[in-house]
């Protein structure tokens, strides 16, 4: 009798890690796993428009009549600055860190205009946090690049999503969009 519960209790605690692992691990890695495969062609801290047919399948959320566009953000030598142009819609941008957990949100009725600009910088660890003085000059360096945000770690991904009424429009919004680009600084 002692023999079965023994077994039956590490069959249960067996299948509660399984069960967690698989909710906390696995959305990271299939996130990463299918960023590896588009970004493959594309080299990092540049803008591209994804195709169509490969947008629905990375973002549940689009459809493929949505624009998406990407940059894969690289942080190692430095911050980077996402200039992003985008038509008079509705439209949100996303930044989300290297295991997919969202960083950063802004659309189209927070930033009010149909140009804005994002800088990305690698979070402080607590450690630096505390040995650093405030720089002064940091309000000034945020408010002249308008939006700012830090990353945990060095990669990260920014999707600027957005929908298409009108096909006919596609063509003059995919140009507009394009303009959008991600540097490193």
């Amino acid at each position: 009798m002692i023999g079965r519960m023994f077994w039956l209790v590490t069959a249960l605690f067996a299948g509660i890690a399984a069960h967690l692992a698989t909710i906390l691990y696995a959305p990271g890695l299939t996130f990463e796993r299918k960023l590896n495969v588009i970004v493959a062609a594309h080299k990092p801290n540049s803008f591209f428009l994804m195709t169509p047919d490969t947008q629905a399948g990375f973002l549940p959320t689009s459809t493929a009549e949505d624009i998406v566009g990407l940059c894969l953000v690289d942080l190692s030598k430095g911050k980077v600055v996402i200039d992003a142009h985008v038509p008079q819609s509705f439209w949100n941008f996303s930044i989300y860190g290297s295991s997919g957990q969202q960083i950063y949100d802004i659309n189209d009725v927070e930033a009010g205009a149909d140009s804005f600009s994002v800088e990305l910088t690698k979070a402080k660890s607590l450690i630096e946090q505390v040995r650093s003085n405030a720089d002064p000059d940091d309000a000034g360096k945020i408010a002249n690049s308008g939006w700012h945000a830090e990353v945990p770690g060095e990669r990260a991904l920014a999707v600027l999503w957005f929908p298409v009424r009108d096909q006919t429009q596609r063509k003059t919004l995919e140009d507009e969009v394009k303009r959008t680009n991600c540097n490193a600084n």
